[in-house]
């Protein structure tokens, strides 16, 4: 059985995190397997403000973050014996990075292409130091991973992808144990990408779909994907078993454990998704699966919500052309859209800005004399027990009371409802909402 461990920059992100993950690694993989790691916590960070300032050029602010960057490695390292034995392997990397930013600089602009070069380096980085630490060898993952070129926000091409990806299948089924990175890919070409939001998680699902594994694993802070944001409901506990309809539409709307696009390969290749706490390797996971467990009809099993909404509304004599136009543009510029109702009395539109550039569309729409709202949030009660008794989220909606709902907004998933409310009445409402419509997941029917 083929499985594919994920860890995440918080978990690889000092010596002691990196001790950590290699006991876990050892548990979980004693026949060898795949690990995707991030960059160290971090490190993107830096090595996104060197472009930055680089970009704008200003070369002296870059190369102080890249002589942190080295300094931080090089302290983890030393920490975990490692220095003397990967020095040789970091140096090379390092100087590739310098020679990155000074480019940059000279020609005062950092292109989406270059970004994405100096972004692998954090991440190849991260991949050779965890290898020597878990006792594994690195394997580059672009050698597998094949993209388009669209730098920052590559899709993958997964017919190339398994393709390239059948040497790595018959090397860990014979017992390898390899780690590689995450969030990177490259072009037919061999030009480094990367995949954009959530890519470490989807880089690891994706390879558990070319790579026919049963399980993958992702290795993060929390005890698995809870009931509720437990910074707002204490009693907040780990969903055990939950369907691949349900993860979709906590990613779609708020939960931040898992990014959506890195829920697709499991659909497709009918692996386990396994959710678990670096911190408390012996705490409760959560298994998503690609066959809902039984729920009992009209159960809830978490509430999600996000902040940041706007709302535009859109008078019935602009019809329809308006507001697809709008949603158009916003979407370009990075907007997040969450809900489009049209009725004979308009069209509402809720989304979330996300980018400078979606909030400057966001201005010149008010600007033109749409109705802009912001302050909002959307909420939403998710549970596979909505899809066999869809009569229960009317129900469930009686806990709202008097709030003032902006609306609801309703989609081609029969595992969730969503209705906007005031941002303000967010820490009242969610523990209201927990405590009287989410049912305990683990009360499945036989």
């Amino acid at each position: 059985m083929t499985k594919v461990l994920k860890f995440g920059g918080s978990s690889v992100g000092s010596a002691e995190a990196l001790r950590r993950a290699a006991a876990i690694v050892r548990e979980e993989l004693p026949g060898g397997g795949l690990v995707v790691v991030s960059a160290l916590r971090g490190t993107t960070d830096l090595i996104g403000e060197a472009c930055g300032a680089a970009g704008a050029g200003d070369l002296p602010a870059a190369r102080e973050r890249l002589v942190a960057l080295r300094d931080r490695h090089r302290r983890v390292a030393s920490e975990l014996g490692l220095w003397t034995e990967i020095r040789s392997t970091w140096m090379p990397l390092f100087e590739r990075l310098d020679q990155l930013v000074t480019g940059m600089a000279l020609l005062g602009e950092a292109t989406a292409r270059g970004r994405d070069s100096a972004l692998a380096v954090g991440e190849t980085l991260s991949a050779h130091l965890a290898a020597g630490c878990f006792g594994g060898a690195f394997r580059d993952v672009r050698e597998a991973m094949r993209t388009d070129a669209r730098f920052g926000r590559a899709r993958p091409q997964l017919s190339a992808l398994r393709e390239a990806a059948a040497p790595w299948r018959e090397a860990l089924a014979a017992g390898a144990l390899w780690v590689t990175q995450g969030f990177l890919g490259a072009t037919a070409d061999g030009l480094t990408t990367t995949l954009g939001r959530g890519g470490s998680d989807t880089s690891a699902t994706l390879l558990g779909e070319a790579l026919d594994a049963e399980e993958v694993q992702i290795w993060t802070d929390v005890d698995g994907v809870l009931t509720a944001d437990p910074s707002l409901v204490e009693e907040a506990r780990p969903i055990p078993r939950m369907s691949l309809g349900e993860a979709e539409a906590l990613s779609a709307f708020g939960a931040k454990v898992l990014h959506a696009d890195c829920l697709a390969p499991g659909g497709r290749a009918g692996f386990r998704l396994v959710v678990a706490n670096t911190l408390r390797p012996g705490a409760p996971r959560t298994e998503i699966l690609p066959h809902p467990p039984a729920r009992e009809p009209g159960a809830v099993t978490s509430v999600a919500y996000k902040e940041g909404i706007a709302l535009l509304r859109f008078p019935a004599a602009a019809g329809l052309e308006a507001p697809l136009d709008a949603a158009r543009r916003l979407e370009e510029a990075g907007a997040l859209r969450f809900g489009l109702v049209s009725s004979p009395a308009g069209t509402l539109m809720a989304l979330r800005p996300e980018t400078s550039a979606a909030t400057g569309v966001l201005a010149s729409l008010a600007a033109a004399g749409v109705g802009c709202e912001s302050g909002w949030a959307v909420v939403a009660l998710v549970g596979e027990g909505l899809r066999t008794d869809p009569l229960a989220a009317l129900r469930h909606l009686a806990a709202l009371g008097q709030e003032p709902v902006g609306g609801l907004l309703t989609g081609s998933s029969t595992v969730s409802i969503a209705f906007l409310v005031p941002e303000s009445r967010l820490g009242e409402l969610i523990p209201r909402l927990h405590d009287r419509c989410v049912v305990a997941p683990f009360q499945e029917q036989p």
